[in-house]
């Protein structure tokens, strides 16, 4: 799916997943905002934002290693980036928020203003834009680092339209693993089918589906109900699963402004309805996603989260004890 030029691209940098989640809503709500990636620590966040360049970056002030501050200092350079200091610590000390706008903030924001009042809060967020001065790009700014398309022969190669979708703060580790363990393909394995069809008849989905993602791809490494291989990594709900630390649902696609364009929404399989859990390694990486579909409106119950959650944890097991592939 691209990213319209009205859109806003928005990574969110906050330790908290609640604050992640609460964020991620209050974003993709608005026609004028894309979350494109979340980060739990100022280190990873640095790396993404630089990669991705956003137009705008949400940024907890308490963070383990190294805070708020020392974040903002870390992307000085980046002026066309709007930095917003999320944090009601900030606002409610004159002397930290003068600080922060010294360091490179836009604006200090607290968080019990988005709960109180979201219309000012996003209010103030478009003024912060606003002062940053950035113009409207027509065309993605590829960051350094980034990945051209291969070019054809006799042709120039073109920039890759920057993702439309949230990067998991572990990527990096997640690409790794996928990598290292020869997961990163649609070659079905028995195991893995057998969860796939009993998650399918337990919670009474049309379909399951065991997800792997590497760069630029969605493996559909096992599915119960549907006959589909792998799509574009830009079109894959799994982006949102692996990306946050427990269940992603999605009651109605068509009213949900990140999937209501979606060709997986507009076209077959019809998608109306996604509950997902991410698959998570010893190690704390999220690897894969297990999830349901169907092609009307439902809300996934508790029991079929549970399930999910329960049959997501085998999985991982089963990867844990994976050895890995001879280069």
């Amino acid at each position: 799916m691209a990213v319209s030029g009205s859109e806003r691209r928005v990574v969110i940098v906050d330790d908290s997943r609640t604050i992640q989640a609460m964020l991620d809503n209050a974003f993709s709500v608005r026609a004028d905002f894309r979350v494109v990636g979340f980060c739990s620590d100022a280190e990873s966040a640095v790396e993404m934002i630089r990669r991705l360049m956003p137009d705008l970056v949400t940024i907890d002030l308490c963070m383990p290693y190294l805070d708020g501050a020392a974040l903002l200092d870390m992307i000085r350079d980046l002026k066309d980036v709007c930095k917003i200091v999320v944090s009601d610590t900030a606002v409610t000390k004159m002397l930290l928020t003068s600080k922060l706008i010294e360091a490179g903030a836009s604006a200090c924001l607290g968080k019990s203003e988005l709960v109180r009042s979201p219309e000012t809060f996003f209010r103030k967020i478009n003024a912060a834009i606003a002062s940053v001065g950035k113009e409207k790009r027509h065309h993605p700014v590829v960051p350094s680092g980034a990945v051209l398309a291969r070019a054809e022969p006799g042709r120039v190669a073109q920039e890759r339209s920057l993702p439309s979708f949230p990067v998991p703060a572990d990527e990096t580790a997640r690409l790794e693993v996928i990598r290292v363990k020869a997961l990163a393909n649609a070659s079905r394995e028995a195991q893995f089918d057998l969860i796939t069809k009993h998650v399918a008849k337990v919670t009474a989905f049309p379909a399951c589906l065991l997800t792997f993602i590497d760069r630029d791809t969605q493996w559909i490494k096992s599915a119960h109900g549907l006959d589909t291989e792998s799509t574009p990594r830009h079109q894959a709900f799994c982006n949102y699963t692996i990306s946050q630390g427990g269940a992603f649902v999605v009651a109605d696609t068509a009213a949900d402004e990140r999937f209501s364009r979606n060709p997986l929404v507009t076209g077959a399989p019809h998608i109306r309805s996604y509950a997902g859990h991410p698959v998570i390694t010893s190690d704390g990486v999220s690897i894969a996603a297990l999830c349901v579909i169907d092609t009307r409106v439902r809300t996934a119950s508790r029991q079929v989260l549970d399930q999910l959650a329960d049959m997501a944890g085998i999985i991982a097991e089963m990867i844990n004890q994976r050895a890995p592939v001879a280069a």
